[in-house]
C-alpha cells in the first residue's frame, strides 16, 4: 500500500459569492504548494448543485497533516462565503489511503 492519501472536500458558496470563491480556491492552491519539499495535487470541479469539490493528493501522513494547519486557515478566511452544511460544518469531505 502506497502512503498516498486523497482527500475530496465539497464547498457550498452561498448565493452571488461563486466569482469571489472561485479566486479563494486559486489562493488556496498556491498555499499548499508554497514552500513545500512535496507537491500537492489539487484539482476543483464546479457541480451543477453549485458546490465546488476539491480533490487533493498529498505525498504522505506528515504532509497531509502539514496541509491540514494551512487548509484551515485558509478555510476561516473564507467562512463568511459558505452556506453551512446540516451538519453546521462549512465542508462536506473524506479522506482515505491510496490502495494501489
Amino acid at each position: 500500500m502506497r502512503e498516498e492519501i486523497w482527500t475530496v472536500i465539497k464547498y457550498k458558496p452561498k448565493l452571488g459569492c461563486e466569482g469571489e470563491f472561485e479566486k479563494a480556491l486559486k489562493r488556496l492552491a498556491n498555499i499548499m504548494n508554497e514552500n513545500k519539499p512535496y507537491e500537492f495535487l489539487n484539482d476543483f470541479i464546479k457541480l451543477d448543485t453549485g458546490e465546488y469539490v476539491q480533490i487533493a493528493r498529498m505525498p504522505n501522513v506528515d504532509a497531509t497533516l502539514d496541509g491540514q494547519i494551512q487548509g484551515l486557515e485558509w478555510l476561516d478566511s473564507v467562512d463568511h462565503l459558505l452556506e453551512r452544511y446540516d451538519d453546521d460544518s462549512r465542508t462536506d469531505a473524506f479522506s482515505g489511503l491510496a490502495l494501489s
